[in-house]
């Protein structure tokens, strides 16, 4: 798990962050308002991830700006009120594949997606590690034993490579 250093301690003011919340509600439609996950979108070099698992009822107070990660030190500088998502390196280090601007992942594996071979621990960078080399070649992969991800450009192409979705 890595340490987080807060910069600023107050909401995050962003105009994605109503992208984020609706998109969650439409996930939890669509499975279950008690489904857990994590959303991220990038936007510059910053990425806005999610706080609070249950993804279908977010509030923009459970959100969380990354404005930087230190991957030796395993660090996450935030602005924000709570703690981002506990899966917070996988998504920082996703967004280092150039195109990939959205990042949706669901607690919930799904049949015919292509699976990482080992299971690692959420949260953990061997976890990330695993979670790309399965996403070079792929938009949409399913973590062994933890649930789906899904990446896109946008957040609608990021659901849109949700098969079920």
């Amino acid at each position: 798990m890595f340490q987080t250093f807060f910069l600023g301690k107050e909401n995050v003011n962003n105009p994605l962050a109503r992208e984020i919340i609706s998109i969650g509600k439409e996930i939890g439609k669509i499975f279950s308002n008690s489904i857990v996950g994590n959303i991220s979108v990038r936007y510059g070099k910053r990425i806005l991830i999610t706080t609070y698992d249950e993804i279908a009822s977010l509030t923009e107070d459970n959100l969380a700006e990354v404005v930087d990660y230190d991957v030796v030190r395993n660090i996450a500088f935030v602005i924000g009120k709570e703690e981002p998502s506990n899966e917070t390196a996988m998504h920082w280090l996703i967004y280092r594949r150039e195109g990939i601007n959205a990042i949706i992942h669901i607690h919930k594996l799904l049949s015919g997606l292509p699976t990482t071979e080992e299971e690692k621990p959420p949260g953990s960078l061997e976890i990330a590690m695993e979670a790309l080399k399965l996403l070079k070649n792929n938009n949409c992969i399913n973590l062994k034993n933890h649930g789906c991800i899904a990446i896109g450009e946008n957040l609608r192409k990021a659901m849109e490579a949700i098969p079920c979705l």
